[in-house]
């Protein structure tokens, strides 16, 4: 009764801050910090600084980039180099170069991308000095337990990304191809539901691809990572912190059934295990459904990004995890040359309107026009040249614009979504990788090899997953596994 007690107390008060932080949606006007980040910008010698994000990279990058250094000059004497990595290379490319000890500044990083086996191997910096000293606004703006969650022995890796603050999966599906034939939403509250709209693409729309396969299918089972989403352990949600290996479940050995059988009718891309990005089908409005991570309005978002109409398909429970208020996280790279003025850079990100919308969604005039925080994309402007999609990557979301198409209400709704959600029994707890660095880098190689396999049916599952726990086993699962109850049971205790 005390733990639970504490874990509401503890959503109580992350939900009041994103209460305080919609607040922020009426302004239309920048922030001007009072740091040192602004008021001794003329005294600071000029830098320029690194930002990198998964994503594919936009033609008028170099543009934005120009527009961002005159905000920037005045601010903090920087300019910026914006880096999109494909979602194929990223994480290799990150590896790269964390281990290369290559010099970049800003990453994003996240809860379920390797942030704690990153941490693990030193590639990002501590921030509590910085925070101090050149992030007050930043730091002012979000209740300590944001902080807590993205640390290790008391030292600050990482700042969350300020958004929605649980977890809903689905889908999204074609508009046009929903109403072409009349499906009705309702009617679907699990994947298997699905197939009869899957063969019904399949037989009249030779060109489109009825459900694009990839490793993000496992986010509609019911199970909460503890940790990494490339590691083992797990605990079912709603339920008992009792870690397991999600691998050896009922639940699993269904799904993985399920997406066999449809690889063999045909629903999936070709070569599903290989070809990851459905970016330019998605474009060519060549894709029916793929799974999601929702929230209130993602429809909107993604159709804004794609350049044709979806709809969302909502499949599970809103749900509250330490994971959510680190599922995007900014973090500075160990290797950076100017931590400070990175920093300063950060401090903007969360609290300057003008510099966040700048970076996440172009250059108004040219990409999109502004009326107060309302934007919209007549035919006439170049917004097909920069669309990243990184809204919810970084800084606070809250001070985004919202386009003519989103609901109006949209940060209402998300705190609606925050208030509805049902709070995980482990909120607040953070795992600490160090004690099995080594047995978790043997793991990620051996996740790598078969997740991708087994989340696009293009193997025999049973056979496949029997060989992928055996080499789990080998390389110190059991190890980890024991590792995570263990500061789980810790965590309880307090």
């Amino acid at each position: 009764m005390k733990k639970s007690k504490h874990i509401y107390a503890l959503l109580a008060l992350v939900l009041t801050a994103a209460l305080a932080m919609a607040g922020c949606t009426d302004s239309n006007q920048s922030s001007e910090s009072s740091s040192p980040s602004a008021s001794s910008s003329p005294q600071l010698t000029p830098v320029e600084l690194s930002i990198f994000y998964p994503g594919d990279e936009q033609k008028d990058t170099a543009l934005v980039e120009a527009e961002l250094n005159k905000l920037l000059k005045d601010k903090i004497n920087a300019t910026v180099k914006i880096n999109a990595v494909s979602w194929g290379d990223w994480t290799q490319k990150i590896n790269l170069m964390v281990s290369g000890g290559e010099p970049f500044d800003l990453m994003f990083s996240a809860s379920w991308d390797r942030f704690g086996s990153n941490v693990a191997k030193g590639a990002f910096l501590p921030l509590n000095d910085l925070i101090g000293t050149y992030g007050k606004e930043l730091k002012a703006s979000m209740r300590d337990e944001y902080f807590s969650a993205t640390s290790m022995d008391g030292k600050i890796y990482a700042v969350p990304v300020q958004k929605e603050l649980a977890q809903q999966f689905g889908l999204v599906l074609s508009k046009p191809l929903v109403e072409k034939y009349k499906f009705d939403l309702s009617k679907i509250k699990k994947l298997a539901d699905l197939e009869p709209w899957l063969q019904t693409i399949k037989d009249n729309e030779p060109d489109v691809v009825p459900l694009w396969a990839s490793r993000t299918l496992s986010g509609l089972l019911p199970f909460e990572t503890v940790g990494s989403s490339s590691i083992p352990g797990s605990i079912y949600k709603g339920g008992e912190a009792k870690i397991i290996n999600k691998f050896e479940t009922p639940e699993m050995t269904e799904m993985l059934a399920l997406i066999r059988s449809w690889n063999l009718k045909g629903y999936f891309q070709n070569d599903p295990a290989t070809q990851k990005d459905a970016t330019a089908h998605n474009k060519a409005g060549r894709v029916f459904a793929q799974q999601m991570q929702l929230k209130p309005g993602k429809d909107v978002e993604f159709s804004v990004q794609q350049g044709q109409e979806f709809v969302q398909l909502e499949l599970t429970d809103a749900h509250t995890t330490s994971g959510d208020i680190t599922g995007a996280l900014t973090a500075i790279s160990r290797t950076s040359k100017n931590p400070e003025r990175a920093m300063m850079l950060l401090n903007l990100l969360h609290t300057d309107a003008e510099v966040l919308n700048t970076l996440v969604f172009g250059i108004e005039g040219t990409h999109y026009i502004r009326n107060g925080n309302i934007i919209s994309k007549p035919a006439n402007l170049a917004e097909k040249s920069y669309t990243p999609g990184i809204n919810w990557m970084f800084g606070n979301q809250f001070l985004n614009y919202l386009w003519d198409n989103e609901d109006p209400k949209k940060w209402d709704k998300f705190r609606e979504f925050n208030n509805s959600a049902k709070p995980s029994v482990l909120l607040g707890f953070n795992y600490n990788p160090e004690p099995v660095t080594n047995e978790e880098a043997a793991i990620i190689n051996i996740f790598d090899q078969y997740i991708d396999a087994l989340f696009t049916g293009v193997g025999e599952p049973a056979a496949l997953v029997a060989e992928f726990n055996e080499k789990m086993r080998k390389a110190g699962m059991n190890k980890i596994l024991e590792e995570k109850q263990k500061q789980v049971n810790e965590f309880l205790k307090r």
